[in-house]
């Protein structure tokens, strides 16, 4: 029965953001990003950007009913819709945080999330990652939504793991765009 309530809201809020031109992920973008998280099988997922919780209700039909997301928003608007879908699908284990994300980040608990998904203001991904670098498990798996489309607005993200010799790849997952994927492992060296 949640699937089916799932299912639905995904459809509404795939109508309610074209009418209303909310920036969610593509249909496409979806599908990849639960194979991912299907295969990495994280037991806490960290979400930078929820907006309308469309993204955290796809991620949330990928993993197991014994893991968590942590979803953060700094639009109250975006967070209230978010947390009343989440509510309507009876989604229990969302923890969705409002405030801005690099006063959040900071709190989390360290060494705990294994998959983190980025899709925020791009101008601030540098500092999102940064600040979630040691909240992430060693085994960690991060994707950054938007890299191709908003590059002119994270060049310091590419500055940086280019500086820092990070390895990345970057996957197409839609005509107009695509994802980068990281694991925190690539960065351990920079500490060192």
């Amino acid at each position: 029965m949640t699937s089916q309530i799932i299912s639905l809201t995904l459809k509404n809020l795939k109508k309610i953001w074209m009418l209303r031109e909310i920036p969610n992920i593509s249909e496409q973008n979806a599908e990849f990003l639960k194979q991912l998280i299907r295969e990495k099988n994280p037991k806490h997922l960290l979400e930078i950007g929820t907006a309308n919780g469309y993204s955290t209700l796809h991620f949330s039909t990928a993993i197991a009913d014994t893991s968590d997301i942590t979803t953060l928003e700094q639009a109250w608007n975006m967070h209230n819709d978010a947390v009343i879908n989440f509510k309507n699908c009876k989604i229990k284990n969302i923890h969705a945080i409002w405030w801005d994300a690099k006063l959040v980040l900071p709190k989390l608990s360290e060494n705990f999330f294994d998959f983190v998904y980025i899709d925020e203001m791009k101008k601030e991904y540098l500092q999102y990652l940064l600040l979630a670098l040691p909240k992430m498990t060693p085994d960690a798996m991060i994707v950054i939504d938007d890299v191709e489309k908003f590059r002119d607005k994270m060049w310091d993200l590419f500055d940086y793991l280019e500086l820092k010799k990070v390895v990345f790849r970057l996957e197409k997952t839609d005509l107009d765009d695509s994802i980068m994927i990281l694991f925190k492992k690539d960065f351990l060296s920079i500490w060192e």
